[in-house]
């Protein structure tokens, strides 16, 4: 199970280095996960995102690479855990509440590009 996930700070580190391979002075901004701070993602997927900011940052005249994680159904359904707590570290009581976040589309963050090219996985 060990391999088939990857750490959400290991996950940053190799958007990072991957994005700098070509080039160590590429720029490279992750947006979208600033909020988590635990996550495991799967290591298969992770593999081919290290795999494309290497394709994509293979043009020299790419100094910058902005990777924006979004929800892929703008609105989505989020689990709220508030959780009072007293000064000696006990719990006196937790509400669990729903709350809808929408999102941008992801046409917001691509509609300059000259090409796009998509390679999500199709759900039809």
């Amino acid at each position: 199970m060990k391999l088939m996930h990857t750490k959400l700070p290991d996950f940053i580190q190799k958007v990072q280095d991957a994005g700098k391979k070509r080039r160590p002075d590429t720029e490279v901004e992750l947006i979208g996960l600033e909020n988590l701070k635990s996550a495991k993602l799967a290591s298969l997927r992770v593999g081919r995102i290290e795999e494309e900011l290497v394709e994509i940052t293979e043009d020299p005249e790419v100094s910058k690479v902005q990777v924006y994680m979004l929800p892929q159904i703008p609105e989505t359904i989020h689990c709220v855990v508030i959780k009072a707590l007293r000064k000696d570290g006990t719990s006196p009581k937790t509400i669990l509440e729903s709350m809808f976040i929408t999102a941008p589309a992801p046409e917001c963050y691509y509609h300059d590009s000259e090409v796009v090219d998509d390679r999500r996985v199709a759900y039809d």
